[in-house]
């Protein structure tokens, strides 16, 4: 039985293991150490500074609009309380008591709304519901969304104050305004590096204890013993040689997670989404005002099913001027051998910092990128894409998070993961559930997070279609750099001939904004 006297030791110092920590050692935890790779004392989570984790990021997505799923809705606003709450403390601070890089004027979670957008001009039906349940059980939070095209929420929005009106018309010209959708004023933009060294901050004051870079904060293997009383780990091994042991190994490596422990495969798996950067200039001071998180929200756009979907998005702009959009459509795979288990194959995380580096993206994804984003900003089409990164998450079979004891270990050896794209929002309050599993104690998380696996012949979020699925990276065509510019129309150029008669009405609209006439001006392949 995990108890506060219990030695605790957690592989990994993203958002699950620093979320847990902190609970551990605030609820009473005397013994609680983070080892991980990455030297995030050095490195402060900053994604061009060796630090490849989902959570080591300039900026995640805040949103509490979940549908159906209400208890992880009710995780968000929860949080959300909290994340509001570090910010009143961080403003309250003198610059000598934060941590480095944060200053008193960083907003951790910044409210600048987001926007969730979608083809054509009918509201879809996931929207409908989202809202719909969101009024039912949240009201007040309701009260802060607004229909586009609505004049009734329109006047609401101006009630709430002049920028959000405006916000609430920022996309009325793409597509000749054939969307749909909300501007949601309750959500925002979270500052991921800083919230994640923050919250490193915290813990350090809570007692918590770090082993941080290689080699000596990188896990080598786990220490087990098989007796007659069954399995059980009893610690780690890092790679400078040392043993580190404990009564409670924590695994929380997101995406590496079934690099340590094997038997995960079938419960989570390694995904990755296609982020894509423009750095505007300094002299184009214009643009920075126009995509200040003042002035302009996060946005996400669904578009199509199956190939041809579009499920992605964009933010406002950083303070160093990087604006950053995603795609997620298709999750891509990378399938590797398994570095401890022979003959087993597991999908693995490949960045700019493995060992095998890289640094581009699909070619798949960021064509489709173009289109939209070379449609809604065509004021950014002279400066194209100038960065990329690939982001990998931990996807489980539905989306819900794996938090709970690995079966076969005589309960020493517990998984914390499978974050599937959505779990940074809930980085101030994740923990406190966690603790509950850890220590055995049912809450309404529980049956959502237990320990389970792919079953054969259901669909499963991806995971049964293994390395054979149409999602495998070596079966992908790589983006040139060259592809990056410019927006829209050197991607079309690399698929199938192009002819008027391919196009629907709103791509005459994109090409006339390059300056064409019409489209048939436009050169075929």
């Amino acid at each position: 039985m995990t108890t506060p006297d219990s030695r605790v030791i957690i592989v990994g110092g993203g958002v699950f293991g620093l979320s847990t920590a902190l609970w551990l050692a605030r609820g009473g935890y005397k013994d609680v150490m983070i080892f991980d790779r990455c030297d995030f004392e050095k490195d402060l989570y900053n994604p061009s500074s060796n630090c490849d984790g989902a959570s080591a990021d300039i900026n995640k997505i805040f949103r509490a609009t979940y549908g159906q799923q209400t208890h992880s809705q009710d995780l968000a606003l929860e949080a959300r309380n909290i994340w509001l709450q570090w910010n009143k403390e961080i403003r309250q601070s003198s610059p000598s008591e934060l941590p480095e890089p944060l200053t008193p004027q960083d907003q951790l979670l910044h409210l600048c709304g987001v926007y969730h957008l979608a083809d054509g001009p009918e509201m879809i039906d996931r929207y409908v519901e989202n809202l719909k349940i969101m009024k039912d059980t949240a009201p007040s939070f309701r009260d802060l969304q607004f229909v586009k095209d609505s004049p009734e929420d329109e006047k609401r929005a101006a009630d709430l104050g002049p920028e959000w009106a405006k916000k609430h018309h920022l996309f009325d010209h793409f597509r000749n305004n054939r969307t749909n959708g909300f501007l949601d004023a309750g959500s925002g933009v979270t500052l991921a590096d800083k919230a994640c060294v923050y919250a490193r901050h915290l813990c350090l004051k809570a007692g918590v204890k770090f082993v941080l870079g290689r080699p000596k904060g990188e896990l080598e293997r786990l220490l087990i013993d098989q007796s007659s009383q069954g399995k059980r780990v009893q610690g780690i091994q890092t790679r400078d040689g040392q043993s580190h042991f404990a009564d409670i190994i924590i695994v929380a490596c997101g995406p590496w997670s079934s690099s340590v422990v094997p038997e995960a495969h079938r419960s989570v798996e390694a995904t990755m989404g296609t982020l894509m950067f423009i750095d505007v200039p300094s002299n184009r001071q214009d643009l920075r005002e126009r995509f200040h998180p003042d002035n302009f929200p996060i946005w996400r756009f669904l578009e199509g099913e199956g190939d041809s979907a579009y499920e992605g998005g964009g933010f406002p702009i950083t303070r160093e001027g990087r604006l950053k959009f995603g795609f997620r459509a298709r999750k891509f795979t990378n399938f590797q051998d398994h570095p401890k288990e022979n003959k087993l194959r597991i999908s693995t995380p490949r960045t700019k910092y493995s060992s095998e580096p890289i640094n581009t993206v699909p070619l798949y994804g960021l064509q489709r990128m173009k289109r939209v984003i070379g449609g809604l900003f065509p004021e950014l089409k002279e400066i194209g894409f100038t960065d990329s990164r690939l982001c990998w998450y931990t996807d489980s079979i539905d989306n819900e998070f794996v938090i709970d004891y690995v079966p076969g270990y005589s309960d020493s050896l517990f998984i914390c993961t499978g974050g599937s794209g959505h779990g940074f929002k809930f980085l101030p309050i994740l923990g406190k559930y966690v603790k509950n599993q850890l220590e055995k104690t049912p809450d309404r998380f529980t049956p959502l997070w237990k320990w389970r696996s792919v079953q054969e012949g259901k669909p499963c979020n991806g995971l049964e279609e293994g390395e054979n699925g149409p999602r495998e990276m070596s079966k992908l065509e790589l983006a040139k750099r060259k592809c990056y510019k410019p927006l829209i129309y050197e991607a079309l150029l690399t698929e199938e001939p192009i002819t008027s008669r391919r196009f629907q009405v709103p791509y005459r609209e994109l090409f006339v904004n390059l300056g064409y006439k019409d489209i048939d001006e436009f050169p075929s392949k």
